[in-house]
């Protein structure tokens, strides 16, 4: 099921909740993303990228995964993608309406700014 997506308007977050699974390395906003929308992950680690540890712990924490080593992603047949992600490690959910709470405050700051 691969579709080449042609020109530059796009960011793979935009097509994200067509996703059954996504499958990345460690990265900030891909993970925040994929979390916020309920999407399980199949990351690779990533070593000398600092963040990488954390976001993992993250991700194992809240959000169904799967966590591949680079052996198993580049050399394997990716036979992980017939196995059932493992639920998160913890049973308390993720607040997913962040960036809304964020954008409000900023209004509800700037706002008395000019009053």
């Amino acid at each position: 099921n691969l579709l080449k997506i042609k020109g530059h308007d796009y960011r793979p977050v935009d097509f994200m909740p067509l996703c059954s699974r996504v499958i990345s390395k460690p990265g900030y906003s891909t993970f925040a993303e994929a979390l916020r929308l309920d999407i399980p992950i199949s990351s690779v680690t990533r070593s000398g990228f600092a963040e990488a540890a954390i976001l993992i712990e993250g991700v194992q924490d809240y959000g169904h995964h799967q966590i591949l080593t680079p052996t198993e992603f580049f050399h394997g047949k990716w036979e992980f993608l017939h196995h059932t992600p493992k639920p998160p490690r913890k049973s308390q959910s993720l607040v997913k309406d962040g960036t809304d709470k964020i954008a409000k405050d900023i209004v509800n700051y700037l706002q008395t700014l000019t009053k």
